[in-house]
C-alpha cells in the first residue's frame, strides 16, 4: 500500500510498538500505552513467569494480560484507517507534487488554472496573498499534460536530445541550447515510437528464440547425449565384431575346402610319383642284370627282352610337385572379399572415430542474410523480418538476396556427420556448398548453381536440387522432418540424408554424388517468418 507523507504519519501513529505494524486487537496497560494483543502476550511468555509483568515501554508493573481492556475506540480508528486508505478514500487519487517545492516533493491541494501550477498548502497561502481572487483555483485535476519550467514558470513545449531536458519558449530564445538538437514534443514523440517499436521488435524476436530454446532444454538434455554416444559407438563396435566374425567364418569354410582340394591333388600326385618310382626301380633292375650277363647269347637275348622297357622308363617323365601358394592366395583373396572387408573396416572406423571426436559446428556471422537473427552461442538462427539484426554491415561473403547462412567449419577430407533440428512449421533448405558459391542474385540460392547442394522442406513439400535441377524426393513425406542428419564421404563423394525420428529411427530421404574438388561448407536457408522458423545445430552429433 502506497501512502502520501500525511498518510504514513498517521499510520505511524497508529502502529503498535512491538510488531511495528497497525494495532490488531488493541489493549490498554494501566500507565496508558497502547499494544497488541497478541504482542503483549508473547513479550510476557518471554519473560520469567515468576516475576512482575512491566510495560515494554516505561515499565510500570501490571497485572495479567487477560485483565487488561480492550481500546474499542483505537480498534475502530485503525479499521477505519484500512477502509480509506484501501478504498483511496484519503488520498482521492494519485498524489500530485507540488510545483514550486523543488528540494523535496510535497502533495498539491489545489490547482490554478492561471498560473497552470500545482499548489502545497505553504504556497497556496503565499499564492492567495499575491494574487487574491484575480487568479481561479480548483481541484488538483486527475493528469497534468505537461510541466512548467522550473526557471521560467511557462509550460515545456521542447525537448532537448543531448541533455535530456524539458524546454520552454523561452529557454530557447536565452541560446543556451542553439548547438542542441531540440525537437517539438510531437517530433520527439514520433521518434521514440520507432525507436521504441524497433527495440519491441527486437525482444519480441529474442524472447521467441529464447522460449524456444527453453522449450527445448525444459525436456532434459536430449536423450542424454553421454549414453547416446556410448550406445551409437556400441552399434558400431558391434558391427565391427560382426563384419570379422563373418570374414572369419567365410575364411575357414574357404580354406576348409581349399586344405581338402590340396590333399586329393597331393594324394594324386603322391600315387604318380610313386608308379614313376617302381617303373624307375624296375628298369634299373632290368639294365643291371642284362649288364651283369657273362654269356654273349643270353646277354643279347635280356637286351632284346628289355629294352623297350628301360627306354620307355628313360624318357619317363617325372611329375612334380603342386606348388601353387601364390596363385591360392590370390584366388583366395578375391573369394573373401579382402578389399571389399578393408573398405567396408576402413569405414567404419571412421564412423568411430567421428562419434568420439563429434563435431562442434557454429554459425559464420559474416556469411548470413541481414534478416536472420543468431544466438550467443551460434548454434541457432531465425527470421527477424523487419528488424536490423547483428548480421548487418557488407561483406564480401554475406548473403545479400536470401536468407542463408554457412558454417565457419569446412572439409577436404575424411567422412563427416552432423544433425539439424528445425521449428515446427518452419520452411527451410539443408545443403552443402563451396565457399565460391555466389552472394547475390537469384543464383545464390542454394542448389541453383554447380557450387552447392540442398534439400528443401517448402509448400509442404519436400525436393533436392543441384545445378537447378530440382527433384521431389521423400517418398510423398507429408509430414516435415523435425531432425535432419547429413552424412558427407569426401573421396567417396557422396552427402546423404536422413530424417530421425523417435527411437533413433531413421529414413533415407536422399543422397547426392559428385566428385568434391574444394573444401564443402555445411550450408542453411530460412524461408518463412513465423516464430517457429529456426534451425538449430546440434553438438556432439
Amino acid at each position: 500500500m502506497s501512502l502520501s507523507k500525511p498518510e504514513e504519519r498517521l499510520a505511524l501513529e497508529l502502529s503498535c510498538p512491538i510488531c511495528l505494524q497497525l494495532y490488531r486487537d488493541p489493549v490498554t496497560l494501566p500507565c496508558g500505552h497502547n499494544y497488541c494483543l497478541g504482542c503483549i502476550q508473547n513479550a510476557v511468555h518471554a519473560e520469567d513467569p515468576k516475576s512482575s509483568k512491566h510495560c515494554p515501554e516505561c515499565r510500570e508493573e501490571y497485572g495479567s494480560p487477560e485483565t487488561l481492556p480492550k481500546n474499542f475506540k483505537l480498534s475502530g480508528i485503525v479499521d477505519g484507517f484500512l477502509a480509506a486508505t484501501s478504498g483511496g478514500g484519503l488520498r482521492g487519487g494519485a498524489t500530485v507534487a507540488c510545483d514550486h517545492c523543488l528540494d523535496e516533493p510535497v502533495a498539491a491541494v489545489k490547482f490554478c488554472t492561471r498560473c497552470e501550477m500545482s499548489l502545497c498548502p505553504s504556497h497556496l497561502k503565499r499564492h492567495e496573498e499575491r494574487h487574491r481572487s484575480l487568479h481561479v483555483l480548483v481541484e488538483l485535476p486527475a493528469e497534468r499534460d505537461g510541466k512548467r519550467c522550473p526557471v521560467h514558470l511557462k509550460v515545456t513545449e521542447y525537448l532537448c536530445v543531448q541533455e535530456r531536458l524539458f524546454l520552454c519558449s523561452e529557454c530557447l530564445m536565452e541560446g543556451t541550447h542553439q548547438h542542441h538538437e531540440v525537437q517539438t514534443f510531437e517530433v520527439a514523440k514520433g521518434e521514440m515510437t520507432r525507436i521504441i517499436e524497433e527495440l519491441g521488435k527486437s525482444v519480441s524476436d529474442k524472447l521467441q528464440m529464447t522460449e524456444a530454446l527453453v522449450k527445448s532444454a525444459n525436456g532434459g538434455p536430449p536423450n542424454k547425449a553421454e549414453d547416446k554416444l556410448v550406445a551409437r559407438a556400441n552399434i558400431l563396435l558391434d558391427n565391427m565384431t560382426s563384419l570379422i566374425t563373418t570374414y572369419k567364418s567365410r575364411m575357414s569354410t574357404e580354406m576348409d575346402d581349399k586344405l581338402h582340394t590340396r590333399d586329393k591333388s597331393w594324394q594324386a600326385n603322391l600315387c604318380d610319383l610313386e608308379g614313376c618310382l617302381h617303373q624307375l626301380q624296375e628298369a634299373q633292375q632290368c639294365t643291371s642284370e642284362v649288364l651283369n650277363q657273362s654269356s654273349e647269347f643270353l646277354f643279347i637275348q635280356n637286351y632284346l627282352t628289355v629294352e623297350a622297357r628301360v627306354r620307355q622308363a628313360a624318357n619317363v617323365t617325372i611329375p612334380g610337385l603342386h606348388s601353387q601358394e601364390s596363385s591360392d592366395a590370390k584366388h583366395l583373396c578375391a573369394l573373401l572379399r579382402t578389399d571389399a572387408f578393408h573398405a567396408e573396416m576402413s569405414l567404419l572406423l571412421e564412423c568411430l572415430h567421428g562419434i568420439m571426436n563429434p563435431l562442434d559446428l557454429t554459425f559464420n556471422p559474416v556469411t548470413a542474410n541481414p534478416s536472420l537473427l543468431l544466438s550467443t552461442d551460434l548454434k541457432t538462427v531465425k527470421q527477424c523480418a523487419g528488424v536490423k539484426s547483428s548480421c548487418a554491415g557488407d561483406h564480401s561473403e554475406r548473403f545479400s538476396s536470401v536468407s542463408q547462412v554457412v558454417c565457419s567449419q569446412g572439409f577436404s577430407t575424411g567422412v563427416h556427420m552432423w544433425a539439424v533440428e528445425v521449428g515446427p512449421g518452419c520452411a527451410w533448405s539443408v545443403g552443402l556448398c563451396y565457399k565460391s558459391i555466389p552472394r547475390k542474385g537469384d543464383h545464390s540460392r542454394l542448389g541453383h548453381n554447380t557450387s552447392s547442394w540442398r534439400l528443401q522442406w517448402k509448400s509442404k513439400k519436400l525436393t533436392a536440387c543441384h545445378d537447378s535441377a530440382n527433384v521431389a524426393v521423400g517418398d510423398g513425406l507429408i509430414v516435415p522432418p523435425k531432425k535432419v542428419e547429413a552424412t558427407l564421404d569426401y573421396e567417396g563423394g557422396t552427402i546423404a540424408f536422413h530424417s530421425s525420428g523417435h527411437g533413433g529411427r531413421k529414413q533415407h530421404l536422399h543422397t547426392f554424388s559428385a566428385m568434391f574438388k574444394d573444401a564443402v561448407y555445411p550450408a542453411f536457408g530460412l524461408h518463412s517468418t513465423s516464430g517457429d522458423s529456426w534451425i538449430t545445430l546440434l553438438s556432439g552429433v
